[in-house]
């Protein structure tokens, strides 16, 4: 619908909270005229609050698990919903991860996804380089993704889940019906941590450790801002 339209409802739902009682009415009777004009239903008002985020993974069709874990792990921090997109230029697939949610849940999470996903990236490849370099491939990629899996764990206990209210939850779920009339698939992330050996502890270890110098620091009192301190290599 018409965006001034909506701003126009909004702001009348919001004076319908005055505590003048005749403010409050009439700006209620005003809300609902409005909304029979234009065919808008409460739902749809509460649903226009939820914004989107699409970030790029840097992963291919089907992403190792420790991209799929740093996506959870973002959004549970700021409230926001997960969905993968699997794009096909013509040449390839390559995987993006579209954060959605309410009150700039969406684009805050994908920001934080974006720095994070980054940082991960460049500890990970350092740790590769440290690796000798006549190790089988397969063992290499094991122990990188034992490595990136242990950093997003560790990552992970810094960050105090985002608790939505029953409303938003509401929100939240008449958003993801009236979008995707069939239910969304899980995305099947690849696990290449398998037949895993005792030398490949020290990937775990490593990315235990090097986990510990980023720092994710949740917004307080409300706000929805992130700060993702990012170490210096």
């Amino acid at each position: 619908m018409d965006s001034k339209a909506l701003d126009k409802i909004k702001k009348c739902l919001r004076l319908a909270k005055s505590s003048n009682a005749n403010e409050a009415a009439a700006a209620l009777r005003q809300a609902q005229k409005l909304m029979a004009i234009h065919g808008v239903t409460t739902d749809d008002v509460a649903m226009s609050d939820v914004g989107s985020h699409t970030a790029k993974t840097g992963a291919g069709k089907t992403p190792p698990a420790y991209v799929t874990m740093l996506g959870s792990m973002v959004a549970s921090a700021f409230g926001a919903e997960t969905v993968y997109q699997q794009v096909h230029d013509g040449v390839r697939w390559t995987l993006n991860i579209e954060f959605y949610g309410l009150n700039g849940a969406a684009e805050v999470a994908g920001y934080a996804f974006e720095v994070l996903g980054r940082q991960l990236k460049r500890d990970r490849t350092a740790y590769l380089a440290t690796l000798n370099k006549r190790l089988k491939r397969a063992t290499k990629v094991r122990r990188g993704d034992l490595y990136a899996s242990a950093w997003v764990d560790e990552v992970s206990r810094q960050v105090l889940p985002h608790k939505r209210s029953e409303a938003e939850e509401n929100t939240i779920e008449a958003y993801k019906t009236k979008r995707w009339e069939e239910p969304l698939e899980t995305i099947q992330a690849r696990d290449n941590t398998k037949g895993m050996r005792s030398h490949d502890h020290g990937a775990i270890h490593q990315g235990y450790q090097d986990g510990k110098k980023v720092s994710f620091h949740q917004g307080v009192n409300g706000s929805r801002h992130a700060q993702i301190g990012e170490v210096a290599s």
